[in-house]
């Protein structure tokens, strides 16, 4: 190679090379494949903030390491949701292979408060009853208190998107036109509600259970003609939601909404990679 001498500057010198076309391309694709490692390393950076931002089980944060505030505890991995209960509540309804008990409604669980009576040495003890399952056997259950629910419910499917937000949700829910996702036309147990009432303006709120935000509406309506309170809580993230229903016959609704807030206050997202031994 030939060299030169180049003046960077009054008095100063140093030898030069010149390059040859070959070393000039080398150096060229040696710029150009940094700049491409450069770009894929920051895209891997943006996937990976995501991933941490919206979740791999549709974007609610999962609480780890909390084994629940309430005695009895139901993890749901199908649906990554954990819940907590009273010793004197019981599960009505849960799929045992941890499917929707309902997929029309997504209906996924239902839990109420258990009869009790005093036993010989004075202890408060749940009332049992014998129920026949499908298969034909015979088992033992707790009696529940009649015209008390505490429903779950879980939707991740069409017309969610990822610019759909809580409050879109919520005004899907209020919407009688939207039959996609009006409340009463979606979210019911067995059959929907009669003379069902949203509560207005002034009773939607926001709330803050177990870390995660909830916005909750309050009902009315009937069954069996009888008058019902309830509230559902919706809280969603991502491409998923879910609404927690509190329901009871009016003039026991309020007996029972101590325990309703306890509960729904140990209910939370689970992730992945927990254990399912609900």
């Amino acid at each position: 190679m030939k060299r030169r001498k180049c003046e960077t500057s009054p008095g100063r010198e140093f030898d030069h090379v010149l390059k040859t076309p070959n070393i000039y391309i080398l150096e060229v694709l040696v710029v150009k494949t940094k700049k491409i490692i450069r770009a894929l390393v920051a895209s891997l950076l943006v996937l990976v903030c995501a991933a941490a931002m919206f979740g791999c089980d549709g974007g609610i944060k999962p609480q780890h390491g909390d084994d629940g505030k309430l005695p009895q505890q139901h993890i749901n991995q199908r649906y990554y949701f954990q819940q907590g209960y009273r010793t004197d509540w019981d599960i009505l309804e849960v799929n045992s292979e941890k499917f929707m008990v309902d997929k029309d409604t997504g209906l996924v669980m239902v839990l109420a408060p258990v009869q009790t009576t005093t036993n010989a040495n004075g202890e408060e003890v749940p009332v049992e009853e014998e129920v026949t399952l499908d298969s034909g056997e015979v088992v033992k259950v707790h009696k529940a208190v009649e015209g008390v629910e505490y429903c779950i419910y879980y939707y991740n499917g069409e017309g969610i998107y990822m610019t759909t937000s809580r409050a879109d949700i919520v005004r899907w829910l209020q919407d009688p036109e939207n039959t996609n996702f009006y409340f009463n036309n979606k979210h019911f147990r067995g059959s929907p509600r009669d003379t069902f009432l949203l509560k207005g303006e002034a009773d939607l709120f926001t709330a803050k259970y177990s870390k995660l935000q909830f916005t909750s509406q309050a009902y009315t309506f009937t069954k069996d003609g009888e008058d019902w309170q309830g509230v559902y809580n919706v809280v969603m993230s991502g491409l998923e939601y879910f609404i927690v229903t509190y329901e009871a016959k009016a003039d026991i609704y309020d007996k029972y909404y101590s325990s309703y807030y306890e509960t729904i206050g140990d209910f939370r997202k689970k992730g992945w990679e927990t254990s399912d031994v609900g």
